[in-house]
């Protein structure tokens, strides 16, 4: 067989083994390397990744009497991978053995291995690992300029896929930090009023099948620009992110909060009797009067609206939400102007026709 057919070989194989996108990486990466050990006919081949002085098998694929398998950490200095390194490209050996320097290499002292080729892999511009062929018998022939050719192309797909898989992960965390910044609040880290929404939506209409019920709660911080007024707008800041955490403190797991504006928080008490409602919302302004930022306890207050569905299914859930916090927020300035520092509720049954 002539280089250019072995070349167009090697091509034809790589493309069908790395377009087999269905199966994930893990598969391709594996049919690669048995590739790569069809390829040079030796017996071990391996993807590594070099983390500082250690080298850990990332992947790896050998005969059943090699105990090797991924995670496997060695001495770098004690893998024929170090001369790689140092080597910054290709290094074919067919034979270990007989060459005075390598035969007392540590790598062949420990597992006799008489030729390797190998590759250093390197994301942009950084080493990353290598990838290598190796067999404890020599090498029948000399490792040629086409067996370097299909080594680079095979660590060139190897590159560009874990570029390619870094840039993914990279692209997650950074839409599931623009989703928290869209849905959460940046000051008490409690979701915002788009995170409010979503989840309201998501619940009543559960509710709403089950013909359940529930509570959605407005907290008010009493008395709060006259605390930014005599200890600054730090301490309001302050008591912001307190009062969320001692929110949070006081739900149960399935409860839920979101800053609502300004000083106002709400509170949602799913799948909640009246009475329990009252239980949760009067430990939360216990809790919030343990806060020690002012030398007076700081106080809030509360406007439940605890709702049933009776045979009610909301046209418009979004409308059906405004009413129910506008209820809400009826009995929380009733409170307030009650005295503040006091729990109001009202209970709405909501019924078809």
């Amino acid at each position: 067989m002539t280089n250019e057919s072995s070349s167009e070989l090697v091509i034809r194989r790589l493309y069908q083994v790395t377009q087999d996108h269905s199966k994930g990486f893990e598969h391709q990466l594996l049919e690669l390397l048995k590739m790569g050990l069809e390829r040079f006919d030796l017996d071990i081949a391996i993807l590594s990744k070099i983390d500082q002085n250690k080298y850990v098998v990332k992947y790896c694929v050998t005969p059943d009497e090699v105990p090797l398998n991924p995670n496997d950490c060695f001495d770098l200095n004690a893998t024929y991978c170090s001369m790689t390194c140092n080597a910054k490209g290709p290094v074919g050996i067919e034979h270990m053995g007989e060459d005075d320097t390598l035969a007392v290499h540590p790598a062949y002292q420990a597992f006799g291995l008489e030729s390797y080729i190998g590759i250093p892999i390197r994301l942009n511009g950084q080493l990353y690992g290598t990838l290598n062929f190796s067999s404890p018998t020599p090498y029948p022939r000399m490792f040629r300029d086409v067996d370097i050719d299909a080594l680079q192309l095979m660590a060139s797909w190897v590159e560009v896929e874990l570029i390619r898989r870094e840039q993914e992960a990279q692209l997650k965390a950074l839409n599931k930090e623009l989703h928290h910044l869209a849905n959460f609040d940046s000051l008490t880290n409690v979701p915002n009023r788009r995170g409010m929404h979503q989840t309201l939506h998501k619940d009543l209409n559960r509710l709403s099948r089950s013909q359940g019920h529930g509570t959605i709660a407005l907290l008010d911080i009493d008395r709060f620009k006259q605390l930014n007024d005599t200890y600054g707008h730090q301490a309001g800041d302050d008591a912001l992110v307190a009062i969320a955490e001692k929110i949070t403190q006081s739900l149960r797991d399935y409860d839920f909060v979101a800053r609502f504006g300004g000083e106002e928080f709400l509170l949602w008490l799913p799948d909640t009797a009246q009475e329990e409602c009252s239980i949760v919302c009067k430990r939360v302004m216990e809790n919030i009067a343990t806060i020690g930022i002012t030398a007076e306890p700081i106080t809030v207050s509360i406007g439940a609206c605890h709702f049933l569905f009776n045979q009610f299914k909301p046209d418009d859930m979004s409308k059906l939400i405004d009413n129910i916090i506008s209820e809400a927020d009826t009995v929380l300035y009733e409170a307030k102007a009650q005295g503040r520092n006091r729990l109001n509720s009202v209970t709405k049954v909501l019924s078809a026709g």
